[in-house]
């Protein structure tokens, strides 16, 4: 292959500072982004929420301590309404942009939390629940490929794998709302914990006030000089002439009309084509994996957890709870910034390896404590919850949302990350509603199922997953056209190439055509033949 085809974006002029935060565009860039990285929030919130309010004597009292299968449906209402919820988000998104959305799931996320917050009873808690997650749903469907398509080119990674890392912010908060709710007299102390949910999306709402519209989209719609003045103003300090966003421009417009010459698309598409069956299985499977390799039994059901190890006062409880958010925080966050240095394939498959020696480990001394050994074996599980949740950070927290976005061309990323959504709200719901009833039938003998669900994803991702490192997002899209594993990722950037080539080959037979045949006619014929 071609050493010109292993170049990209690095080694374009680009009128911005090396330095994002002394650049005016790139802090506006970053913190449009981070903002929509914001929408994650809320999952994070709900999972320390859930497994905190566990530890509180004045909601168990409210809601008769439940347990086993009323705690699986507490679990399940957050994600059950999320099936619905993605194909509503992708029908908005494809007809009224990538803006709109967000707003709308946010909204629902904050009227959600004050319902929640005002539960009389166990229905008006449940109703609460649901609604909160149609509102994450939504906002889930179309924050990542906001992130991926406004992104500077060189910020693209650490800001889309830095998507998912923001629930840790949202489960460290809930950690010190529900630990101060101990404190609380009454009812207050959960009460105010379930209110404080709503801080993500009003944040969300804040740092998107004035966020543009994805330039990607607007190409689309035809708006191809507001996409490239988009482009120029939070790429290049509004330079419409600079060489990077000339290079963005051209990349973006090529792709998009060699979509637009298939037919219509639809979720069929996925079945239809080897390509998108390939795209498939990586959806499903990536989805479904950021809960269902065991973390849920940590995450939601931590309290249960450390109960069945022996330890039971609430304080220590909730103290270990947040310990553990601000040990993922810290971990996820420098995985994330670094993941273009180290490769999407390495960082998965040693996060496989590492759940399971850590599951294995905590699944022994779990065991030993329940045989009567001694309750210095189940003290020792817990910093394997910790290690256990350090390895699956270097994965399944920075690079699903991201690895999802950028293996899906532009006219299929809505559909693409609806299925994905789709794929995690169905694992989150049955599994959330199995891992109460399961733990508490076998305890220690259920990590033995999470064992050998790693072990299989080990080898999926093996042969299932291409690296996307370094890659612009219109490359890394044409990975599974190519070769997907094997050797895709060359001919990918063989074909970028090459249909760039073929724009600029119309672009000048289109000013020799003198038969009536316009510009859009010349395009799509040169890039057919390519």
């Amino acid at each position: 292959m071609r050493n010109e085809f292993k170049q990209t974006f690095g080694d374009i002029p680009n009128n911005t500072n090396k330095s994002w935060w002394k650049d005016p565009c790139l802090r506006a860039n970053v913190r449009h982004c981070a903002g929509a990285g914001l929408c994650s929030y809320y999952l994070g919130y709900d999972q320390g929420l859930l497994g905190g309010l566990q530890s509180l004597p004045a909601w168990n009292a409210f809601f008769n301590t439940p347990a086993s299968l009323r705690l699986g449906v507490f679990a399940a209402t957050l994600f059950l309404p999320g099936i619905p919820g993605v194909f509503l988000a992708e029908a908005i998104t494809t007809r009224f942009g990538r803006r709109v959305p967000i707003w709308i799931g946010c909204i629902l996320v904050i009227v959600g939390s004050i319902i929640m917050t005002c539960s009389q009873n166990e229905g008006m808690f449940l109703a609460s629940r649901v609604i909160v997650g149609l509102g994450g749903a939504i906002a889930k469907v179309c924050a990542p490929p906001v992130v991926q398509q406004l992104a500077h080119p060189r910020l693209r990674s650490p800001l889309s794998t830095l998507y998912y890392t923001y629930i840790f912010a949202g489960s460290i908060l809930s950690g010190v709302f529900t630990l101060a709710g101990l404190y609380m007299p009454g009812n207050w102390g959960w009460r105010v914990a379930c209110l404080m949910q709503l801080v993500g999306p009003l944040n969300v709402l804040a740092f998107i006030f004035d966020m543009p519209e994805s330039p990607r989209w607007l190409v689309k719609q035809g708006r191809l000089d507001e996409a490239k003045e988009i482009m120029a103003q939070y790429h290049a300090n509004g330079d419409i002439n600079d060489p990077l966003i000339n290079w963005e421009f051209d990349e973006t417009v090529t792709a998009i009309e060699a979509e637009n010459n298939a037919a219509k698309t639809s979720y069929l598409d996925f079945i239809r084509f080897k390509a998108n069956r390939r795209r498939l299985i990586v959806l499903i499977s990536c989805g479904a994996g950021t809960n269902m390799n065991g973390v849920g039994i940590v995450s939601w059901f931590l309290t249960p957890v450390l109960r069945s190890v022996g330890i039971t006062q609430p304080v220590r409880q909730l103290s270990l709870q947040l310990g553990l958010s601000i040990w993922n925080l810290v971990v996820s966050y420098t995985v994330a910034l670094h993941v273009d240095k180290v490769g999407r394939r390495p960082l998965f498959l040693s996060s496989q390896v590492g759940m399971m020696i850590m599951f294995a480990i905590v699944c022994a001394l779990s065991a030993a404590f329940q045989m009567g050994k001694g309750s210095t074996y189940g003290v020792a599980a817990v910093p394997f919850l910790y290690l256990y949740y350090g390895v699956y950070n270097l994965a399944w927290v920075p690079l699903p949302y991201a690895y999802a976005s950028e293996v899906l061309p532009y006219n299929l990323r809505a559909k693409g990350m609806a299925l994905f959504i789709l794929a995690q709200n169905f694992g989150n719901a049955f599994n959330q509603f199995a891992n109460p009833v399961a733990l508490a039938a076998i305890t220690w003998k259920y990590y033995l199922v999470y064992i050998g669900v790693d072990t299989l994803y080990f080898f999926l991702i093996y042969f299932c997953y291409p690296e996307t490192s370094k890659m612009g997002v219109e490359e890394a899209a044409l990975i599974f056209d190519h070769g997907g594993v094997k050797d895709g990722r060359e001919k990918a950037l063989a074909a970028m190439h090459d249909l760039r080539a073929a724009r600029e080959r119309a672009a000048r037979e289109e000013q020799k055509i003198d038969d009536g045949q316009g510009k859009e006619g010349a395009v799509s014929e040169m890039i057919e033949r390519v």
